[in-house]
């Protein structure tokens, strides 16, 4: 579940196509932002939404909260229009979906983003209400990178994290070819034992994305893709347990220093059923000491022994073999 998530309902299996009524849900967002309608905007989310704005570092939960970072907005930028571009939408049960896309301004844009933001939000389904937002997150970016892969050298390593509940050994490395960085992680709990997954992550360049492929030992299997953020990674994938259960995430790696990756995992489904949030910390594993082995009756020296050049023997007599030195039987290192 850490590390794949869950594929898409087959349409038999919904009530009815969703797509509709999210891009209402669109139209109208949009329309109460622009008219600074705060009742119409208010009246989309569920009375418990969470929203984070991680370019100007703001949350908010329960409507009121979120109703406070709107005033807050307009009132600062009364002039600021946007305009919602939805790339993908999953439904991970009859009743939730997440949504993700590109939120476009014009007008003031008071950020380092430029005009364009990337967001994810989940929708939930009310049997009077319809589809409301339970949670949305704009989300900080980076610039596209020349080499796909640059972004994921950091990764390289063995890594370790130790929990009360959990612990994790990850070890990846560049692939021989260069194109793609592939390892495993070996997870253990007290309840459900060890698993060993392996992961394949490299560039597609139908997508023009980076994506990753994991599948463990129990025949679970999952993949997803990958955007670079400040600071990190988010990955959001899919995937299938051993069991046939489907799961989804969304997981934010952010590095901390060189040896230290925060792992937060959010937007858990299993079957279509939240799972409660993770943080993770893995820190990297510190090289093995070096040792060296010295023979008995041989004394350790920092200093290289220094060593003859044997004489040449006279060429009409064979030259006598070289007595062995005390060291020769020592085992070698």
């Amino acid at each position: 579940m850490l590390l794949c998530g869950a594929s898409l309902l087959p349409l038999s299996a919904q009530e009815q196509d969703p797509a509709p009524e999210l891009a209402g849900v669109a139209e109208r967002f949009v329309q109460a932002y622009n008219e600074k309608n705060l009742p119409n905007i208010l009246a989309l989310y569920t009375e418990d939404a969470e929203m984070i704005d991680e370019i100007d570092g703001l949350a908010a939960s329960g409507k009121d909260a979120i109703q406070s970072i709107f005033e807050s907005s307009f009132s600062k930028y009364p002039d600021r229009r946007i305009a919602l571009e939805v790339i993908d939408v999953r439904q991970v049960a009859p009743t939730v979906v997440i949504e993700e896309g590109i939120t476009r301004f014009s007008g003031e844009v008071p950020n380092e983003e430029g005009d364009a933001i990337a967001y994810s939000a989940v929708l939930v389904k009310d049997a009077e209400k319809g589809w409301l937002i339970a949670s949305s997150r704009e989300i900080a970016s980076t610039a596209a990178i020349v080499d796909p892969l640059e972004g994921l050298y950091p990764l390289e390593g063995d890594w370790i994290l130790q929990g009360d509940q959990m612990q994790m050994d990850l070890s990846l490395a560049l692939s021989d070819s260069g194109r793609f960085l592939v390892g495993s992680a070996f997870t253990s709990t007290p309840d459900a034992g060890g698993m060993l997954t392996e992961i394949r992550i490299g560039y597609d360049p139908s997508l023009k994305q980076i994506r990753w492929w994991t599948f463990d030992d129990l025949g679970g299997f999952g993949q997803g893709t990958w955007q670079a953020i400040e600071n990190g990674w988010l990955v959001r994938s899919n995937g299938v347990t051993s069991d046939g259960e489907t799961t989804t995430a969304i997981q934010r790696l952010t590095f901390e220093e060189a040896d230290t990756i925060v792992w937060d995992s959010t937007d858990r489904f299993l079957n279509g059923v939240a799972q409660p949030d993770l943080q993770l910390r893995l820190v990297r594993r510190p090289p093995a000491p070096a040792f060296s082995f010295v023979g008995p009756g041989v004394e350790s020296s920092d200093e290289p022994a220094a060593t003859e050049a044997p004489e040449a023997a006279p060429a009409e007599t064979p030259a006598a073999p070289a007595e062995p030195s005390p060291s020769s039987n020592a085992p070698k290192p």
